[in-house]
Order: C-alpha cells, then sequence, then structure tokens
C-alpha cells in the first residue's frame, strides 16, 4: 500500500544535517522488532496518526525508541483481544496497563498470578516452550494449556505465534501421537486450544482495509482444518484478507464462493494424510474451473505430491513460500 504523495500529514521532515546524524530505526526494523507488518504501520500513520515518525530528506521514514516502545505495547494489546481502532491512539501510560493486565490474567495454573503480573510498562516476558504446553496436555490440564497459548500470542505476536509455537505445536503432538507418546484425547485438546486461540487472534486482526482476499479451504477426502485457520491467522497479520470456507468441500463450491466472493487467490490445505488421488483430482478440477484472476496456491505437506496436474498453481508449503506468493499478489494486482 503507497502513501498518497509519500509523506503523511503532520510528518517532520529532517533537515540534512540532522538527518545525517539521527539515530533511529527504519520501518523495516521495527516491523521486525515488532512483529508488525510495514505496511499496517502505514496503515495506523494514515488511520489514526500514530506512529508518526519523522523523515529523512528522502522521504524515508525513521522511527525513536519511544515509538518502538509504544508500538511494543500497541501489538501485545491487540493480541491480548483488542481491536488496533481501540488501542493505537492510546497513551503509552494506558497501553501499558493494559498489557500488564491481560499479562496477569494468561499466568498458567500454579505459577501464581501475582508472580507473572508485571509492572506497568515492563516488557511481556518470554513466551511458553513447547515443553511447557506438552507438559500441561500428558496431565490434561486444558486451564493450563489454554492459558499458555494465550500468554504466548501475548509474548509472540500473531505471526510468530503462528509460526514459532502453534505449527511446531501441532507437528509435536502428531509425532508424539503416532508413536504412542500421547493419547488421543491430547492430539484433540490440543487442536481444540490451538483453534479457539487462533479464532482469537483472526478477530482481533480482523480491521481496516485489507488486500488481496484469499479462500482458503481443503478438497474432498481433508478433514484436516487446523493448517487454514493457522494460515488465515498469518494471512490476516501481514494485512491480506482470508476468508476460511472449510474442511472437506466439495470442488464446484470452493469454485462456487470463490467466484461469489470475488477472491484474488483460492488457497488449498492437503494434509499428508489426504487420499492423494482424490486431492490430485480435486486440484486438477480447481485449475481447470477457477476464474483465470484467480491464483491457486497449494499448501500443506502433500501439496507437492499433487500439484502435476496443476502446474500453473503456487506451492506454498513454508511460510517463505506463502510470503512470497504474497508478495508476487501484490505486484500483479498493482500492475492490473
Amino acid at each position: 500500500m503507497r502513501d498518497a504523495v509519500g509523506m503523511s500529514k503532520g510528518a517532520v521532515t529532517l533537515p540534512k544535517g540532522d538527518a545525517e546524524t539521527l539515530a533511529g530505526a527504519s520501518i523495516r526494523v521495527v516491523s521486525n522488532r515488532t512483529g508488525i507488518a510495514a505496511d499496517t504501520l502505514r496503515m495506523w500513520e494514515r488511520r489514526y496518526g500514530f506512529p508518526l515518525p519523522a523523515r529523512r530528506p528522502g522521504g524515508s521514514r525513521v522511527y525513536s525508541e519511544d515509538d518502538v516502545a509504544r508500538l511494543h505495547l500497541v501489538a501485545r494489546a491487540v493480541n491480548a483481544g483488542f481491536r488496533p481502532s481501540e488501542v493505537v491512539s492510546l497513551p503509552s501510560a494506558d497501553l501499558a496497563k493494559l498489557v500488564d493486565a491481560s499479562v496477569a490474567d494468561t499466568s498458567p495454573r500454579g505459577s501464581g498470578a501475582a508472580g507473572a503480573r508485571k509492572g506497568a510498562g515492563q516488557p511481556v516476558g518470554p513466551a511458553p516452550s513447547l515443553d511447557a504446553v506438552i507438559d500441561a496436555l500428558r496431565g490434561d490440564d486444558i486451564a493450563s494449556v489454554r492459558s499458555l497459548l494465550r500468554a504466548a500470542s501475548v509474548s509472540l505476536g500473531p505471526r510468530a505465534f503462528v509460526t514459532e509455537l502453534a505449527h511446531p505445536l501441532a507437528v509435536r503432538v502428531g509425532e508424539l501421537w503416532a508413536d504412542g507418546n500421547l493419547e488421543v484425547r491430547h492430539e484433540h485438546l490440543a487442536s481444540a486450544c490451538l483453534t479457539s486461540q487462533l479464532h482469537l487472534l483472526l478477530g482481533a486482526l480482523d480491521d481496516g482495509e485489507r488486500s488481496p482476499s484469499v479462500l482458503l479451504a481443503t478438497p474432498p477426502g481433508e478433514p484436516h482444518l487446523l493448517g487454514l485457520d493457522m494460515v488465515a491467522v498469518y494471512l490476516a497479520a501481514n494485512l491480506a484478507a482470508p476468508h476460511v470456507l472449510g474442511a472437506d468441500t466439495p470442488t464446484a463450491q470452493i469454485v462456487a464462493a470463490a467466484m461469489a466472493f470475488g477472491v484474488d487467490a483460492v488457497g488449498i490445505s492437503i494434509s499428508l494424510a489426504a487420499e492423494r488421488r482424490a486431492a490430485a483430482r480435486a486440484v486438477k478440477a480447481l485449475a481447470e474451473t477457477l476464474p483465470p484472476r484467480t491464483e491457486l496456491w497449494l499448501g500443506g505437506a502433500g501439496a507437492p505430491a499433487v500439484a502435476a496436474g496443476a502446474p500453473a498453481a503456487r506451492i506454498t508449503s513454508t511460510w517463505a513460500e506463502v510470503d512470497a506468493a504474497l508478495a508476487g499478489l501484490r505486484a500483479r494486482l498493482k500492475q492490473a
């Protein structure tokens, strides 16, 4: 998303001499440090008047450490369930109170809320480990599993929660179940708790203009939905507009939904457990019947094995491939 003129109203342009010695962070650095997409920072600047960075003579943004500290608080408040429209414009002191309260609420059972509570304005502690969540699963402690996942979402932010905890946790739980080290109830519990937390994050991210729009589904015979929820949060955190149609969806209904919603891409998730021939038939049918302007993305560990029938489809089995698909689609839409 481009700024109208390259400078937001109210932005401060630094004289050349000051700019040369200015200590500050670029938008790329701020995005990496806070987990907030660069496009989101620009959108908040236009919509809410914060962050309002200084500008170098060439027009590039430069953010102060105070900006970065406040953005960390904003990100944590959003991840705790507040909408950006509710928190971006708040002063740092008010944001710190919200974050402080949310961290206290996510203390795992037995750790003591008072002990987990930090002073207002202090950084949120490190995210809970996979081992901690798995230990809670083994103990059938659903309250602690939920608390640990919520604490992780506040500490990591939506994108890192998906890539660093949710996805690795789902994989690890599946491996432990396959090896007989977890019961099927533990696998179901992990999926249910992850789904709830992902839906909470997705609701908090559903705010403002988003592009491109991506329809997410699994083909007939593929019942696994958790991967779609992870992708939906990841896309929303990157200012895309995900629409989760659901699992085990007839091919004709996927096409009908894509046309009804006018989406820019259709993302199909295929796990290793999917029936390969049925999935391949569905992918081939989608490639032949989707509107020409609608891209087809194939994700999941089983995607490469069924891609032969859709040579124009993009493989998005890794988060880096999702990033590349988003960037490529945005470039195409910008040129259209």
